[in-house]
């Protein structure tokens, strides 16, 4: 399986989008200051995640959500959400 993810960074009021086959360890990395890219953000919180069955399926997604603003991954957030 493959997961797409949106992290969010209280510190820098930041987003970051990608992709994995290992969900847990990807949040490891971005909080252990891997990523050049994350490294000022921790700590990264998951906000959003969609499995696949294929690195294609979540290739695809990660692009398109890269090609959204802020606002659209805010609501797709909010609706992703289970409500009470």
């Amino acid at each position: 399986m493959h997961t797409v993810y949106i992290i969010y960074s209280p510190s820098t009021d930041q987003y970051f989008i990608g992709q994995t086959k290992d969900l847990k360890i990807a949040l490891w990395q971005h909080n252990a200051k891997t990523n050049p890219v994350t490294a000022d953000g921790k700590p990264w919180e998951v906000k959003f995640k969609q499995q696949f069955d294929t690195r294609n399926e979540a290739l695809s997604l990660e692009m398109k959500l890269k090609n959204r603003d802020r606002t659209f991954w805010e609501e797709l957030i909010l609706s992703a959400q289970p409500t009470i």
